[in-house]
């Protein structure tokens, strides 16, 4: 059984011009790796920080389209993961213990810049509202920003 440790890691990637070359969101528990996930990699390569940055949720699932409740919870924890991130890196944000994302480490790996960071994915839940959730009144889900 996993413990309840609610940390997850994320590792950004961006060129010399600061625009998205990759990301992957990954968790471990008790020392283990329990998968790793770029949901969004085909949405946002090649966006600039600030253009990602400039993202809202509505214009997030407008594109992307998730299928189902669990997929657009999962592709908006990425979003605001990433953007959590990147605040940090840009200094809009500050980044530490008991904030949204911490700085582990920034890097350069052959000219990209690489950060790693832990993300508070409760944090990030919070961040992330629906209706009742329950579908009862026959609407979906409808995430936003809080």
């Amino acid at each position: 059984m996993p413990c309840n440790n609610l940390v997850e890691q994320i590792r950004v990637n961006l060129d010399d011009r600061d625009r998205l070359t990759g990301y992957r969101f990954f968790k471990q528990t008790c020392g283990q790796d329990i998968g790793a996930r770029s949901l969004l990699t085909e949405f946002l390569l090649g966006l600039s920080v600030d253009e990602l940055l400039a993202i809202d949720s509505e214009r997030l699932l407008a594109v992307c389209r998730p299928e189902d409740d669990v997929s657009r919870f999962l592709h908006l924890k990425h979003l605001f993961a990433i953007q959590a991130v990147l605040n940090v890196y840009t200094g809009r944000s500050n980044g530490g213990d008991d904030s949204l994302c911490a700085i582990a480490e920034i890097g350069d790996d052959r000219g990209e810049v690489v950060i790693d960071a832990d993300i508070d994915v409760g944090l990030v839940a919070d961040k992330i509202k629906a209706c009742a959730g329950c579908s009862g009144c026959g609407n979906d889900m409808q995430a936003f920003e809080a």
